[in-house]
């Protein structure tokens, strides 16, 4: 039976809420940040190590597609787990590895540039989040169970109960505890994954219960390593674009200020992307040749949608103005950089959501190398952009990081596109 967009919309609307909610936790954080003193530097030291968080938890991000394509049985999901529990020994040995003083500091000053006032409550933040990239992954497998076998509806109430607890930990920092804004913003942030895993882990464990015991597919461990690492490669070359681009920052105008701004201007645009993201694993778990034409008109409805919202916005004062100055609390001198910052990032929404809808198709057809290049395209150009745009633009480093951003995301766009319509197994589909 064909699947209809109402289906479609059904079944996507829990995980988009659920990447709404996720991408609400950073604004939030930030916000409190903001709200205690020294705030430009905490924003700045914060959002240095959650973007060095980020890349090291790359490897494990895409655990929630590999949770909905391969997790049919208990002899697919034993072996789906043994890859995690790999990963989460690498991902936790290399954080720790980051949490000698020496090598951290190094890093931050001599190869990002982090101003050297930043790195004490950089280092700080960034030891509170040992837990978490090995949280997320295991977090994100139990997920994507849930969205393979149709129980996609409790995939947000996870999120909810991390959100809880975030906020709780931010009022009582915030109202109790004489805490350094970035500190209280690594503490946030552990404590909510922690929460995520578990509580994941009990909605999906009545599915793990009643999984059959093989299936026609039945790959072998060394075909689910072959399937998962080139999507492990792509979520963290994805994920190291975010300290690459503090390397671009600091070689802008306006260093400290740029730092600062940037993770907020990140986490309102990932509130955007996020949604088209979240499309990703519908797609995963619908994907038959008769579906395609539909699932195509969803997934241009809702990038189209998400564009002209993010326009409407821009243009809209008050609810820009709500969430920057209201809710984000941003010090009146970083406002400045707001108009031309979300100018250059306009398209990046639709973007994202088309990337979501050429790397679903290529999980699916188990064609995950194609992923891996484009996302080689991506950081390519990125690197390009950051170390050329500063030599002959002076600007502020974050329109730098802006316009390089985005350019990465459309070079990687065009490659798929590409890429899908060349290949004999979904030749003229598209």
């Amino acid at each position: 039976m064909s699947v209809t967009k109402k289906k479609l919309f059904l079944s996507w609307i829990p995980l988009a809420i659920m990447w709404i909610v996720m991408a609400s936790e950073q604004p939030m954080i930030t916000s409190f940040i903001s709200r205690l003193p020294d705030a430009t530097n905490q924003l700045a030291a914060f959002g240095y190590s959650f973007a060095l968080a980020l890349f090291i938890e790359g490897p494990v991000v895409q655990m929630l597609s590999a949770g909905t394509a391969i997790t049919k049985s208990v002899s697919s999901y034993k072996k789906i787990l043994k890859v995690m529990n790999i990963l989460a020994i690498i991902t936790l040995a290399v954080h720790l590895l980051f949490c000698i003083p020496l090598l951290f500091n190094y890093t931050a000053e001599k190869v990002f540039n982090l101003p050297e006032k930043l790195i004490d409550s950089a280092y700080w933040c960034f030891v509170l989040m040992i837990p978490w990239s090995p949280t997320i992954g295991y977090r994100r497998l139990w997920q994507g169970i849930m969205i393979k076998h149709n129980r996609s509806k409790f995939v947000p109430i996870v999120m909810y109960i991390r959100i809880t607890l975030a906020f709780f930990i931010l009022f009582i920092g915030l109202r109790y505890l004489n805490i350094r804004g970035a500190l209280l913003g690594g503490l946030t942030l552990s404590l909510g994954v922690i929460s995520g895993m578990i509580s994941a882990f009990i909605f999906a464990k009545p599915i793990l219960d009643n999984l059959p015991q093989s299936d026609s597919e039945n790959l072998n461990l060394k075909q689910m390593i072959h399937f998962y690492m080139p999507l492990a490669i792509t979520s963290w070359i994805t994920l190291g674009v975010r300290p690459l681009l503090n390397l671009g920052i600091t070689k802008g105008l306006y260093p400290i200020e740029s730092l600062a701004i940037w993770p907020v201007i990140l986490a309102y645009l990932f509130l955007f992307t996020s949604i088209g993201q979240s499309l990703q694993e519908i797609i995963i778990a619908e994907y038959k040749k008769e579906n395609i034409k539909t699932i195509k008109s969803f997934v241009n409805n809702v990038s189209i949608s998400l564009t002209l919202l993010f326009i409407f916005i821009y243009f809209f004062k008050p609810i820009l103005n709500l969430w920057f100055v209201d809710v984000s609390k941003l010090p009146q001198e970083l406002l400045k950089y707001l108009p031309i910052s979300l100018a250059l990032l306009v398209f990046l929404p639709f973007i994202s959501a088309r990337i979501a809808f050429f790397r679903a198709t290529f999980v699916s057809i188990r064609e995950t190398k194609s992923i891996t290049i484009g996302v080689f395209i991506n950081v390519a150009t990125l690197l390009i952009s950051i170390i050329v745009l500063p030599i002959y633009i002076k600007v502020a480093g974050v329109y730098i990081a802006s316009l390089s951003y985005v350019l990465s995301y459309l070079f990687e766009s065009i490659f798929l596109f590409l890429r899908v319509n060349r290949l004999d197994k979904i030749k003229n589909i598209f």
